[in-house]
């Protein structure tokens, strides 16, 4: 029973990221990344927002900021080429005020890309999840995993890992076909109990060690997370065997006219010596087997990306480096906040 269901689940997330995924080469649409802040009692305020960059495979034109009479400037983070909006008030807002960054995006189907600007050196180098060495050593031993065969590092990740985020036991990713009560999951042999159990924990302590963290070790021990930890656990493996790697992080945009994106995403590239970088979409393939071949080295035309890497150091933030950063980053008062609600939307061109 839980197999019929299980492939009735595939068919159905196949029909759903085929309406997803544009067939022309180019999609044109535009975005809009909105932040209503609370008032901040006339403390302090100030907020960052990623801001995207044209590259190989996205045209960005016709930027519109409105930040209702707030003061910004759009800043350089050097490490990863990345840009970002900076927003602040030294007298804070008695009202709340809607911040919007809006945009017109042309996106193509995106192969290997090759760039001499970048320094792919420092894409073997560990960062604060995505370390290198040490376990992975023995993955790659006990896996025959070889910097010769890229594919035999996607295909290891994609057969380990499971998607599911389930915050409890009444969560829809708790449920079949995305966990299941007879199965165990990662190195650990972890069962779903002990996943919403480890994600309770990370709560309540502030840790990372759960699912949505990027958090490679995580990755390997647990099996089951989102894309930040498919592509993270693919990371280590890569940068382990000297392969370099990035982490990259936007939208996926949905193939209607227009309407709302409910999250971020986040998708990985590695190097090939004389042919550049070339992407992969473990997370996806496995939501839909048809396409394992085609997201190891090709992305679709249903995305938007607003950041490339990982430990991100922004200015007056106090608290640098920063693990993901794709959604909004809040201080009031040199202090982290949550007093704002955020929302993104697209609209056909």
């Amino acid at each position: 029973m839980y197999a019929i269901i299980k492939k009735c689940m595939i068919v159905c997330i196949i029909i759903f990221f085929c309406m997803n995924c544009n067939s022309n080469n180019s999609r044109n649409f535009s975005f809009t990344y909105s932040v209503e802040l609370e008032p901040s009692k006339n403390k302090k305020l100030e907020l960052w927002i990623p801001f995207p960059q044209s590259n190989s495979v996205q045209t960005i034109s016709s930027i519109n900021i409105d930040t209702e009479g707030l003061e910004y400037e759009i800043k350089d983070e050097f490490e990863h080429g990345n840009k970002y909006l900076y927003v602040y008030s030294k007298s804070g807002i008695e009202d709340s005020k809607t911040i919007t960054l809006r945009f017109n995006v042309n996106r193509i189907e995106h192969k290997n890309i090759y760039s001499r600007n970048i320094n792919k050196d420092k894409y073997l180098n560990p960062s604060s999840m995505i370390p290198v060495g040490s376990i992975f050593n023995k993955i790659i031993d006990e896996n025959n995993l070889t910097r010769k065969n890229i594919r035999g590092i996607y295909d290891f990740v994609l057969s380990g890992m499971h998607y599911g985020k389930p915050k409890s036991i009444e969560d829809q990713y708790y449920k079949e076909p995305w966990l299941s009560a007879d199965e165990s999951y990662g190195l650990k042999k972890v069962s779903r109990d002990d996943v919403v159990i480890l994600y309770e924990n990370a709560k309540k302590t502030n840790g990372a060690y759960t699912f949505g963290n990027g958090n490679s070790l995580y990755a390997c021990d647990i099996g089951v997370g989102n894309c930040t930890d498919y592509h993270s656990y693919f990371m280590s493996l890569s940068r382990t065997l000297r392969i370099p790697s990035r982490f990259h992080m936007g939208f996926s945009i949905p193939n209607n006219d227009f309407g709302q994106v409910s999250g971020y995403h986040c998708w990985a590239d590695f190097y090939k010596e004389g042919k550049g970088w070339y992407p992969v979409d473990i997370s996806e393939a496995d939501k839909d087997p048809s396409r394992i071949d085609y997201f190891f080295g090709t992305l679709c035309n249903n995305r938007v990306e607003m950041i490339i890497g990982r430990d991100f150091i922004l200015d007056e933030y106090e608290k640098n480096p920063i693990n993901l950063f794709i959604y909004p980053l809040l201080e009031i008062d040199d202090k982290i906040s949550t007093r704002f609600t955020k929302s993104f939307s697209y609209s056909r061109l």
